[in-house]
């Protein structure tokens, strides 16, 4: 019996007709889920999911303050429960086209019996999985391409700062890597970082060196000189100073 009881999914249920709370919450009971919230609105919808983070919510499609609709969207794209199932009087065309594009996992027509519930539910729940899983391969997919091209970028510049070659600069992040104990993306954003600012300061002591007439040592001795007086860093004092200038 205990442990019918942890495997019970969890469900908020929302509709602005006390009644019809009551007796969708009897049903589910009914039906060995547990009931956790249950709310009147939209806006309940999505702060009972932010709280209790259900299996699954139960929500009725025509509601005051936030409908139905504008809820789901928002608890799928926040990921606030496993899963959303719309109750409606009614389910045309341009509802299940809608429903799909922003991610409910099913819907049940009103009034709801009792004996069509578990199994919109149950579907609803796997395809919900589903949906969760495809989004975190997605999620993974684009965290990877961009760590590809921060390491990528960070490659280039530093073969062009070392003048080496773009595989030289690869193996040199590699080291470094492998003797910090820290992630190859982590080495390229600091070398980004730095190479950023390395170039702050090449533009500000070109633009001395132009503007002012400074010969090349002149315009570092003025950058490192007007750093410490405004109590920066060189390259920061270098992005002040270019960004006044333009």
């Amino acid at each position: 019996m205990a442990d019918r009881q942890e495997n019970k999914k969890t469900v908020v249920v929302v509709d602005d007709e006390p009644i019809i709370r009551m007796d969708l919450g009897q049903m589910l009971e009914e039906l060995n889920y547990e009931v956790v919230a249950e709310g009147a609105d939209g806006f309940d919808a999505v702060e009972l999911c932010r709280k209790k983070n259900p299996d699954v919510v139960l929500l009725d499609l025509e509601m005051p303050v936030f409908d139905g609709m504008t809820a789901a969207e928002t608890i799928i794209n926040e990921s606030l429960a496993g899963c959303v199932v719309i109750c409606t009087a009614f389910a045309d065309e341009d509802f299940l086209e809608q429903a799909g594009r922003i991610g409910v996992s099913g819907y049940i027509v009103k009034p709801v019996e009792a004996r069509n519930l578990r199994p919109t539910i149950e579907m609803a729940y796997a395809q919900g999985r589903r949906l969760a899983k495809q989004k975190l391969a997605i999620g993974e997919a684009n965290r990877r391409l961009e760590e590809n091209r921060v390491i990528e970028r960070a490659k280039g510049l530093l073969a062009r700062s070392k003048h080496i070659s773009e595989m030289d600069a690869y193996r040199k992040m590699q080291k470094t890597a492998m003797e910090k104990r820290a992630p190859l993306v982590s080495v390229a954003r600091a070398i980004i970082r730095v190479e950023s600012q390395r170039d702050e300061a090449n533009q500000a002591k070109k633009w001395l060196m132009k503007e002012r007439r400074m010969t090349e040592q002149e315009a570092y001795r003025y950058l490192v000189k007007g750093a410490e007086k405004a109590g920066l860093t060189v390259s920061a004092f270098a992005k002040q100073l270019l960004e006044e200038e333009a």
